[in-house]
């Protein structure tokens, strides 16, 4: 499913677009959360091809979330909401790998460290109903289709590299290509796509003024991005592992987004 720039704009002005009979606007702010259900790897093996989008995951514990809406009638209203986050990783132990005549076919050098990094910006629009909005408390649900937008960034360095001890673990770079065994080594990358984003879920409200609130959501956000499929390791009959590029796949990817902040009723 691919998502074009006139589409996206499609979707938020759709979204901005307000009704003659408008009953009125919120607009909210907060702190918010995504998470991913990306499965922890003790190792990551890369094989002639960029390391970067393997920590692509469009979510990140360091985020926001703002949104404005306008009412249409008893609490339906058409809302558009922007969210970001950030996502670094912590550094590992990394190795620099090349083919070679010994008896397991390969040479790595090791005492690398890496250091990767990941964002993500979510532009979705679409219907939102609160029940109960006169009251103090008012919960709501929603339903949002837009985009999402993703960088991850990787870097691997090292000072006192050495190409005797094994590989325990960490990202493997394999390059088919050879490299001088330097003992300074400095390798980075990056990666950028995008593809089409929901939110799913809603929350409440608790009115502490007029028109001043507290509001807390959840939402699922798939997100539809190409990514690598982690390629299959199983040894041949010779017991060695042949290290192939991962192919690129569009698929699907779950999330939950937690969300906190302040509303505020203009009008």
């Amino acid at each position: 499913m691919h998502v074009t720039p006139l589409s996206a704009a499609t979707i938020l002005a759709f979204a901005i677009a307000s009704p003659l009979h408008a009953q009125g606007i919120e607009v909210f702010g907060g702190y918010s959360v995504n998470a991913d259900y990306v499965q922890n790897r003790p190792a990551i093996l890369v094989a002639d091809q960029k390391v970067s989008p393997f920590f692509s995951h469009g979510s990140g514990p360091t985020g926001f979330e703002a949104s404005f809406k306008h009412d249409v009638r008893n609490g339906l209203g058409i809302k558009v909401d922007v969210s970001g986050y950030s996502d670094t990783f912590p550094p590992g132990p990394a190795a620099y790998c090349q083919p070679d005549s010994s008896t397991a076919g390969i040479a790595c050098g090791t005492g690398l460290t890496f250091q990767a990094t990941g964002r993500a910006l979510y532009v979705t629009a679409g219907p939102e109903w609160k029940i109960r909005r006169g009251k103090r408390f008012a919960p709501f649900a929603q339903t949002l289709v837009g985009i999402v937008y993703t960088r991850s960034t990787f870097m691997m360095n090292g000072s006192d590299v050495q190409y005797t001890n094994p590989f325990t673990g960490g990202v493997l770079l394999f390059t088919s290509a050879g490299f001088p065994p330097d003992r300074s080594i400095d390798y980075a990358d990056a990666h950028a796509d995008a593809g089409l984003a929901l939110a799913i879920g809603g929350g409440f409200d608790i009115r502490l003024s007029r028109r001043i609130g507290l509001r807390a959501a959840m939402d699922y956000d798939p997100t539809f991005l190409v990514r690598r499929v982690f390629p299959d390791l199983t040894p041949d009959a010779e017991g060695r592992v042949v290290l192939r590029p991962a192919p690129n796949e569009r698929q699907r990817q779950d999330h939950v987004r937690l969300s906190i902040g302040m509303v505020w009723r203009i009008r």
